[in-house]
């Protein structure tokens, strides 16, 4: 598995859709896997939602519930859930190598899937459009996609999930030495206060902080039509820096770890809560990490909110609150402290903190997977509250009251 896709809460259950190779340990033959929740902790998997084919891979998408049946997919007193994915065409289509949006939906809430007729529902002839996240705006909806390559957000109306208009575009910005891949826009309130912003989440493989992938922020504004940061650090010229981008550290990382990818927000969570999930792995090495029953794991549901300190805003995350107090380990790190972690270390150090992986356990199946994580704490206090989720594979780091994470495969 890698990508979650067509996050929802739908009739009091949360779904998760994934990316999902039903026939390998590697990826391919890309399809939508399908697992359900109550709690956000406990999943039960269920058969393939949305099949590969000869002839098209159902890569990266998200879903919605259409409420007012603008699709017609459904009736006024049965709406359907409707998802939004991108089809990779392959040999054999008149498509080939080219990448369009699509549709499926669902009236029975996720279990079985009736493909679009008439996709693909946005085609603009490209190689590398994909990753649609679509979201209700006013009386209409917006999707928020890529042109990878071009590392630009391409944005889009439409009235009925099926006629798309373009709207506006973002990008390049601060991290642009890879592919921008799997976008999401959303509102945030800022902690404290009556007011709210604008985020909007950019994965890139390779170029993240820590190497390979990785997930960027910006926050802004955004008025249905174009999203405006608040901030964009460096030139035109300086985006083009590639891997040795001296500005790399000075933009807004949503992990600084390197297992936290292609993160995505589900749709409609109760009470206006904003959760996340991300892929616990790093395409550097995703296709040799050692089984253990298959091949990759989710990050914990993570809920957001915003912070403001004196130079702006920083997203604030913490594991749901469905995870029990116990789950988690508490330490108070001063600077010069250091702690092992069941073989892995973490220390705070000058206003620096670094979980340090290397020689843990089975580390040596893939050259780049030994190494050292590190972030710096904001305001670089003295003393830094950690608190840590470790799990069969993996370490998860909150820092700071969650303004800092470091997440990492870890093979105890």
């Amino acid at each position: 598995m890698n990508d979650p896709n067509g996050l929802i809460h739908y009739a009091g259950t949360w779904h998760m859709f994934y990316q999902s190779n039903p026939s390998d340990s590697n990826w391919g033959n890309m399809s939508w896997g399908h697992a359900t929740s109550t709690d956000l902790l406990t999943w039960t998997e269920h058969p393939v939602a949305l099949w590969h084919t000869d002839t098209e891979q159902i890569y990266s998408g998200s879903c919605v519930f259409d409420a007012t049946n603008s699709t017609g997919f459904g009736t006024a007193d049965w709406p359907p859930v409707v998802a939004i994915y991108t089809a990779n065409y392959l040999p054999g289509s008149p498509r080939h190598g080219t990448q369009a949006q699509c549709l499926a939906y669902s009236l029975d809430g996720g279990s079985h899937w009736t493909t679009y007729p008439g996709n693909p529902v946005l085609d603009r002839g490209s190689a590398n459009f994909r990753d649609p996240k679509v979201f209700r705006y006013g009386d209409g909806w917006v999707m928020v996609a890529v042109e990878a390559e071009d590392q630009q957000v391409l944005i889009y109306r439409s009235p009925d999930l099926i006629n798309w208009t373009y709207a506006s575009s973002f990008g390049p910005a601060h991290a642009a030495a890879g592919a921008w891949e799997c976008p999401d826009l959303f509102e945030l309130p800022v902690t404290g206060t009556d007011r709210s912003r604008w985020v909007l989440l950019v994965n890139l493989n390779p170029g993240g902080v820590a190497g390979g992938s990785g997930c960027q922020y910006f926050v802004g504004d955004f008025d249905g039509v174009t999203f405006t940061p608040d901030r964009v650090i460096g030139t035109s010229v300086d985006r083009a820096l590639g891997l040795d981008d001296p500005l790399l550290r000075s933009y807004d990382w949503f992990d600084f770890g390197r297992d936290c990818y292609a993160v995505v927000s589900f749709a409609d969570a109760p009470q206006g809560r904003r959760i996340v999930l991300g892929w616990m792995n790093n395409w550097e090495y995703a296709n040799d990490v050692p089984l253990t029953g298959g091949r990759s794991i989710m990050t914990v549901p993570r809920e957001l909110d915003l912070v403001q300190f004196e130079d702006g805003y920083r997203l604030r995350q913490r594991p749901v609150r469905e995870l029990p107090a116990d789950a988690l380990v508490h330490h108070t790190l001063r600077s010069g402290d250091r702690v092992s972690i069941r073989g892995a270390a973490l220390e705070y150090r000058g206003g620096v903190l670094s979980l340090d992986r290397r020689g843990v356990g089975i580390d040596q199946f893939h050259e780049t997977f030994s190494t050292r994580q590190w972030a710096e704490v904001p305001g670089e206090p003295t003393a830094v509250q950690v608190d840590v989720l470790v799990d069969t594979c993996s370490i998860e780091v909150f820092a700071a009251g969650g303004t800092v994470t470091i997440s990492d495969l870890v093979f105890f």
